[in-house]
């Protein structure tokens, strides 16, 4: 298994000129590992792309049934929100931030990075540059293994 940031998830519900590499790592995967924020990042992604035009009128609502489907069959697995989590996310922090030079994150990379490490995820699948270089920092195998984002 592998962990997925929201990034990647998206690959897999739009088509984009590199989703291709990201479904053959999702056919690789007996199960897509997420955390609890993909859910509602994806949904907001769904939405945005449907606002600027990039998906037509209607299709936000249907990639997000697909989301929500998929957790319902278990595709997907959802790290939840708990204690060990917010934990987690504070050493994420700490661990980044006390660099010198800092390795900069933001508030969401850092709850699914936490996510992945608290899922025990070895794997983190990230289209993100800012994200994968902190998964790398982490000591994550990044993949896809050669990405250049858009």
């Amino acid at each position: 298994m592998s962990y997925w940031d929201t990034s990647a998830l998206l690959k897999l519900y739009i088509t984009e000129t590199d989703s291709s590499a990201f479904e053959s790592l999702a056919t690789d995967t007996p199960q897509v590992v997420t955390g609890f924020i993909g859910k509602h990042e994806a949904r907001t992604a769904f939405r945005r792309r449907e606002a600027e035009s990039v998906l037509t009128p209607g299709a936000a609502d249907v990639c997000y049934q697909k989301l929500v489907d998929d957790l319902t069959r278990n595709q997907i697995a959802l790290v939840p929100e708990s204690a060990l989590l917010e934990h987690e996310f504070g050493r994420v922090l700490e661990r980044c931030l006390s660099q010198s030079p800092p390795v900069f994150i933001r508030t969401n990379d850092a709850l699914h990075l936490a996510a992945a490490r608290v899922a025990g995820e070895v794997e983190f699948v990230s289209a993100d540059t800012r994200q994968r270089v902190a998964a790398d920092f982490l000591g994550f195998t990044v993949l896809p293994a050669v990405y250049l984002s858009r």
